[in-house]
Formats: structure tokens, sequence, C-alpha cells
């Protein structure tokens, strides 16, 4: 099987995302950022649980889980740039881990939950926003085009819907109106206000990894 990355949350779509991944017999090497204070345990217990169900599909084959504390890097972007551009430059750093893990795990194709349309970062313009990250790496959007009923119904059929209803802290970070049509060249002015390598290094050095 070859590798992919996969960004996982909580919710319902990016584990359905990976599932259809799995079907067309890609490796997942799940990612999952920790964006909020509290009940934190919890959250990383809800996502391991979220892998365990998706390794009854890969056979004798091991899920690999990394768990990145993200709090502190988003803390950053929301004092050094424009709070409407935090969720923004949160999808790019995201993506800019994934490229990393992917490199470590021999692959450059990430694969997310996006869902055209449906929240502030997946609208077309800043969709486009993300793609000049991604010079030698791949995104796959398996749900690009869904409509959400489709997406709950594969949850259900996997056994996935009573867990990703349980109730988990949203990120604590999103701002009161996010950017939903992004300017390339607003956002790449905005990082160069960022320790964006030193952030990526220290995001490594507090990595948690787990094999399912």
């Amino acid at each position: 099987m070859k590798k992919i990355v996969s960004l996982i949350s909580g919710g319902f779509d990016s584990p359905i995302a990976t599932y259809l991944m799995i079907q067309q017999n890609y490796l997942p090497v799940c990612v999952s950022f920790i964006t909020n204070y509290e009940n934190v345990d919890k959250f990383k217990e809800k996502i391991l649980k979220i892998a365990k169900v998706l390794s009854r599909s890969l056979g004798d084959q091991n899920l690999k889980v990394y768990l990145i504390e993200h709090n502190s890097n988003l803390k950053i972007f929301k004092e050094k740039c424009e709070r409407k551009l935090t969720c923004i430059l949160c999808k790019r750093f995201m993506i800019r881990i994934a490229i990393k893990i992917g490199e470590l795990e021999g692959t450059n194709l990430i694969v997310t939950g996006d869902i055209l349309g449906e929240q502030a970062s997946q609208t077309l313009d800043n969709i486009y926003a993300y793609q000049s990250v991604l010079e030698n790496a791949c995104i796959i959007r398996p749900l690009i085009g869904f409509d959400k009923l489709d997406v709950l119904k594969i949850n259900k059929k996997i056994g996935l819907y009573d867990l990703c209803s349980e109730k988990s802290d949203s990120c604590v970070h999103f701002p009161t109106y996010p950017e939903t049509h992004a300017k390339l060249s607003e956002i790449k002015a905005a990082e160069k206000n960022l320790p964006l390598d030193t952030l990526i290094e220290d995001s490594f050095a507090k990595v948690e990894l787990y094999e399912i």
C-alpha cells in the first residue's frame, strides 16, 4: 500500500476522506492538531479511537498517528497577523507540517476532508490560497463535491457516527469574522511576520507518535 498523510480532526468529514483512500489501497499516516486547552486528553483519546476504527480496514497494517500541539503556533498567528486570517494561516501551516511528515514517511500525498464551501476555510478562494505551499506535494480532497448527508451515511456504515458525534472542545482560536475570500498576496505578506521554520521545528519537538 502506498502511504498518504491524512489530516484528521474529531469531526465527521476527515475520517471519511481517509476511509475512502484506504478503499483505494492507500495506507494513511494520520496527523491531528490540538487547538484547545481544556479536555486535551479526551480529544487525544477520541482521535485514537477514530484511528482504531479506520485501522480495521487495513488488515495487518499498522496505522500511525501524529498528534501535534498547535495552540502555541496559533497564539503567535493571532499576535502577529490580522485575526481574520487565522484559519487560513492555520491550514497552510498544517499543510507544511503534513509535507514534512510525508518526507519522513516517504510520500508527497496529503488527504483532507474539505467539502466545498462548508466552512470559511473551504471556499474556492481560500482553497486556492493553500496551493502555493504545495511545490512538491499534492492534496487529495475525496469529499470536495459531497453532500454532508452522504458523509454521515458513510460514518454510520463503518461505525464512526456515534464516536464522531461525541462532544469535544472545538478550536478556541477561531476568529469572529474569518476571511472567506483570501488574497494570496495578503497571506504571504502576513507570513513574513511569522517565524515559520522555528514554529515547525518546535512542533516536531513536541509531537506525540502512536501506532494503532
